[in-house]
C-alpha cells in the first residue's frame, strides 16, 4: 500500500476519536492504560467498528439499505488494498484514511476489518439464533477481530503469539455474550434475540412472553445457563492476563474487570434483564480502575 503523505492523518485520527467518546462503552476504549502514542489506532478501529455497527443496528434503514452501505464500507477497504486513497471522498473518508494509516503503521491486512462487517452484514439480516453455538460462531467475526487488533497495536501477531490470541478469542467472546445479555431488553426494540431458541424450548418459554418481558422462572434459569456459560469462557481466557505486561496487562484486567461486574450486576437483580439494563457507574469505574492498579483483583 502506497504512503500518501498528502492526506492529514491527524485531523482523521481525531474525527475518529471524536466518534468514538460520543458512544457509551462498559469496557475501556482508548483509556489512559493506552500508551499515548498507540491511542491513535485505537480510535481508527472503534469509529470504524462504531459506525458499522450504528448501521446495522439502525432502526431507520431497510435491510437493503443496510447491506448497501456496509457493502460501501468493504468497497473502501479494498480502495485501501490497492492503494487508491484519492478515491476515499464520502462521508467516512476521514475513518478509512486513518485506517489506512494505522494497517501500515502496524504491518497488518485488512482481514479482520472485512470479518468484523461480515458480522455487520449478519446482524442486519439475522435477527433469531436456534443454537448456543451459533452465537460463538457469530462471535468469531464480531467480537475476535477487536481483540486481535488490540493486540496488534500492542505489537503482538497471531503467527508469533497463538496461546495469547487463543485467550483472547475467549475473553473477546465473553465479551460479546455478555454485552447480549446487558442489552436483552433493549434489542428486543429492534425485532433482535440473541436468547438462543433451543435454550427457551427446553423451559416452555417462547417468544411471545419473551416480547411481553415475562420474567419468570423459566426465563431467570434460561439467564442463569447462559450467564453460567459466559462466566465460563472469561475464565478459559483469564490466561491472556499471564501472556501480557504493562500497560497492556492493566488494559485487559480492566476490561475483564469490566464485562465480569456486568455479570453480578445482572445477577444482583435476578437475572431479569428484559425491563433494566445493567450498567457501571462512574463510581465502579472508578473503583474497578484502582482495584486493578493495585492488583487486588
Amino acid at each position: 500500500m502506497k504512503n500518501h503523505t498528502s492526506f492529514n492523518y491527524e485531523y482523521a485520527y481525531s474525527y475518529c476519536k471524536k466518534i468514538v467518546l460520543s458512544h457509551y462503552e462498559n469496557f475501556p476504549v482508548g483509556s489512559i492504560l493506552v500508551p499515548k502514542k498507540s491511542r491513535k489506532h485505537f480510535y481508527a478501529v472503534y469509529a470504524f467498528a462504531r459506525k458499522a455497527d450504528d448501521i446495522a443496528d439502525s432502526g431507520i434503514l431497510h435491510q437493503v439499505q443496510k447491506l448497501e452501505l456496509l457493502n460501501q464500507f468493504e468497497d473502501q477497504l479494498n480502495t485501501i488494498d490497492k492503494g487508491e486513497l484519492s478515491q476515499l471522498n464520502n462521508d467516512t473518508a476521514q475513518i478509512f484514511i486513518a485506517l489506512s494509516n494505522t494497517i501500515e503503521e502496524l504491518s497488518i491486512t485488512t482481514e479482520e476489518f472485512r470479518k468484523l462487517l461480515t458480522a455487520f452484514k449478519q446482524d442486519s439480516v439475522k435477527s433469531r439464533y436456534v443454537e448456543f453455538e451459533e452465537l460463538l460462531k457469530y462471535s468469531e467475526n464480531s467480537a475476535n477481530p477487536i481483540g486481535h487488533l488490540v493486540l496488534n497495536i500492542f505489537g503482538y501477531h497471531k503467527e508469533a503469539d497463538k496461546s495469547l490470541f487463543h485467550c483472547s478469542d475467549r475473553i473477546c467472546t465473553a465479551l460479546q455474550l455478555t454485552n447480549f445479555w446487558q442489552d436483552a431488553g433493549e434489542d428486543l426494540k429492534i425485532d433482535r434475540v440473541y436468547i438462543p431458541e433451543t435454550d427457551m424450548k427446553n423451559t416452555g418459554y417462547s417468544y411471545e412472553k419473551l416480547f411481553k418481558k415475562v420474567e419468570n422462572n423459566e426465563f431467570v434459569d434460561i439467564m442463569k445457563n447462559l450467564i453460567s456459560k459466559t462466566e465460563k469462557l472469561f475464565d478459559e481466557g483469564r490466561g491472556i492476563i499471564d501472556y501480557t505486561s504493562g500497560r497492556l496487562r492493566l488494559e485487559l484486567k480492566a476490561t475483564i474487570s469490566g464485562g465480569e461486574e456486568i455479570l453480578k450486576m445482572i445477577k444482583k437483580i435476578d437475572y431479569k434483564v428484559l425491563n433494566k439494563r445493567v450498567t457501571l457507574s462512574s463510581f465502579t469505574k472508578t473503583k474497578l480502575f484502582f482495584k486493578i492498579l493495585f492488583c487486588r483483583i
